[in-house]
């Protein structure tokens, strides 16, 4: 299972992990539940999906810190990813972002 962009989305149903919130993928950013400033790492149990509004709220601190609760604990996922045609693209990012950022592997 490819650690990228696309399958943290896929993973949490493009719902933020924190209020449960599915603003739709332009909303929604990757959030290291271990910040990175903490020592915390990219990897598939320390990053979720958060609103724009969670992230900033949290900011560079643990949810225990930030005194928010995660809705389900990250895991890796057992599926097996169906990846969509590759001309399929998000629209409102089409312009702006290629398909390599949703499909590179993330550096764990």
């Amino acid at each position: 299972m490819t650690f990228s962009r696309r399958n943290i989305f896929k993973r949490d149903h493009y719902t933020c992990q924190y209020c449960g919130a599915q603003p739709g993928s332009e909303e929604l950013t990757l959030d290291h539940v271990v910040p990175r400033a903490q020592g915390g790492v990219s990897s598939w149990d320390n990053c979720v999906l958060a609103c724009m509004a969670c992230n900033k709220r949290k900011a560079d601190r643990t949810p225990e810190q930030a005194r928010m609760h995660l809705r389900k604990k990250p895991l890796r996922p057992t599926w097996k990813p169906l990846y969509a045609d590759h001309e399929v693209r998000i629209e409102s990012w089409s312009k702006f972002i290629s398909e390599a950022y949703w499909n590179v592997t993330l550096r764990e």
